[in-house]
């Protein structure tokens, strides 16, 4: 069974901003989010008491969290941190309480993700392969954004997926660019002439490339988590 554990972490007054930047730390929040069993963890700061300090994490298994707080005890005795940790907070500064998550499968997923996961019978999965017309274009591509000329801000994953969900009829929902004549991408679409018109649109079908879209007959990932195949009936 899956758990939350909620972390009340209250600090002396004045030490908040020490407290966070250890939290944020190498040895804070992200080794704790390496850990086995350990699905999610959320830092907030309490709105009516700012020196409460919230930790929300979701794990696979009371058992996962029960070995990992053994263990971070002593790796964390051992780096320091506690060290530095603890003089920051009140006495009796962090209370821990859990409580069990029924998970599920739909829900708490972002709509942009749930718009990939979903067996909509209008929307098919493609595999497209493009081939460069030119070399300079190819080149182009590798070059990073702040890199260019102008430069350009990077796109996170997230804001890339969301931008391409809006599009509608046809969308990419996963790409792999290589460096030589060809990189391939995943496309939702109703049809594979949804896909031809949204590159042209774009401009780029037989001007930066060339592509071959092929409708998937099956479709198989791990992450779905799903029962079910995604296959072509």
């Amino acid at each position: 069974m899956a758990i939350m554990v909620w972390i009340t972490v209250k600090v002396q007054d004045g030490n908040c901003d020490q407290v966070l930047e250890l939290l944020d730390s190498p040895e804070g929040n992200d080794f704790t989010v390496s850990q086995r069993g350990c699905e999610q963890l959320n830092r907030s700061i309490e709105h009516e008491s700012p020196n409460h300090i919230l930790l929300t994490e979701l794990w696979s298994s009371k058992e996962d969290w029960d070995a990992y707080f053994e263990m971070q005890q002593k790796v964390r005795d051992n780096n320091g941190f506690n060290k530095q940790l603890l003089p920051l907070l009140e006495e009796d500064g962090i209370k821990i309480t859990f409580s069990e998550v029924n998970k599920s499968i739909r829900g708490n997923v972002p709509k942009h993700v749930q718009h990939i996961l979903d067996e909509d019978e209008k929307f098919k999965h493609f595999l497209v392969v493009h081939n460069w017309i030119s070399d300079e274009d190819r080149k182009n591509i590798l070059i990073p954004p702040e890199k260019r000329n102008p430069p350009r801000t990077r796109m996170s994953e997230r804001e890339w997926a969301q931008e391409n969900e809006r599009r509608g009829d046809a969308s990419v929902i996963q790409h792999w660019i290589t460096t030589e004549d060809f990189f391939y991408c995943h496309w939702l679409a109703k049809n594979e002439r949804d896909i031809y018109k949204t590159l042209e649109g774009w401009g780029v079908e037989g001007v930066k490339f060339n592509s071959m879209v092929t409708e998937a007959y099956e479709y198989v990932t791990a992450f779905r988590n799903s029962d079910t195949v995604f296959r072509k009936t």
